[in-house]
């Protein structure tokens, strides 16, 4: 019987750190309080706004420094990742989770393009000789995970800074690509649907002409030359009705054949990547942990 090949790529996903079940998704044993991994508040200043958040710190018991995953979430928000972001601390690696300006508590007005810069100034933060050394985060080692319109702000923040290691983006938005396809009403109303409301904002239309404004320059088509030589991972939902197909195949074809660096799967999920996430948090130790 021929298999999927959807099936056989989401199968990937569990096989690179092996079954589910494999110890580097274990609670470790502590021997004492020295062992225990650690949870500190994010307070970053980002532009002049204060962004909060976590920051997940793995347990001493991992060796040297350590990669740093940054978590940067979608629009509106709703969609949470902490379950992966956990399962990415057990595996030792440092994580980030924001939230962007403008959204659940930080400071300042949310716009797409500061979701750029706020990643940005994550990504520098982290790279930082003092947090490095806070966080035991190897320099060389700084990720920009997305999902959604995250995956539009990890994109576009490591196209604008090459000391960024790989991006890995979770059923991304192209929101340039969206937005030259749809009337400015249908995008206002594109947006309205997916949680415009709750985040703070100067207005409905500041937020969609901030996206017209940066719609060709945030392109995916446009990075890919930038991100083509580093760490890049793509995973999407076969059932997403939320974002297009269209413009992840063409990135993907934009990017040299190397799998060695280039990792795409898809899974039998929608936009949430619901009921598969204990895989895609395997595929995602893997992408990262991989030298």
């Amino acid at each position: 019987m021929k298999i999927p090949a959807n099936i056989l790529l989401a199968a990937v996903a569990l096989c690179l750190c092996g079954c589910v079940d494999c110890g580097a998704f274990r609670d470790l044993d502590y021997a004492d309080r020295g062992e225990l991994p650690r949870l500190d508040a994010l307070a970053l200043d980002s532009d002049g706004s204060a962004i909060y958040g976590q920051v997940l710190v793995p347990s001493p018991k991992f060796k040297g420094p350590r990669p740093c995953a940054i978590i940067c979430h979608g629009f509106a928000g709703f969609t949470r990742w902490d379950d992966v972001a956990h399962d990415l601390c057990r595996a030792g690696i440092v994580v980030v989770i924001p939230h962007h300006r403008g959204a659940w508590g930080s400071e300042g007005d949310y716009t797409v393009s500061g979701c750029i810069r706020d990643a940005e100034n994550l990504a520098a933060w982290a790279m930082s000789r003092e947090t490095a050394s806070k966080y035991g985060i190897d320099p060389q080692a700084v990720y920009l995970v997305g999902h959604s319109m995250g995956g539009n702000s990890v994109i576009n923040a490591a196209a604008r800074d090459v000391r960024i290691r790989g991006v890995a983006m979770i059923a991304p938005c192209d929101i340039g690509y969206m937005a030259e396809r749809m009337t400015k009403k249908d995008l206002t109303a594109f947006l309205v649907g997916e949680g415009l409301h709750v985040l703070h904002r100067k207005s409905n239309e500041a937020v969609v002409d901030d996206i017209l404004a940066n719609a060709r320059a945030m392109r995916f088509a446009n990075a890919a030359k930038s991100v083509g030589g580093r760490k890049v991972f793509l995973a999407t939902g076969d059932y997403d009705a939320v974002v297009p197909s269209e413009p992840l195949d063409a990135l993907w074809r934009q990017l040299p054949n190397d799998p060695t660096r280039h990792v795409r799967l898809r899974y039998q999920a929608d936009h949430s990547l619901m009921g598969v996430r204990r895989a895609l948090a395997h595929a995602l130790v893997g992408f990262i942990l991989e030298k």
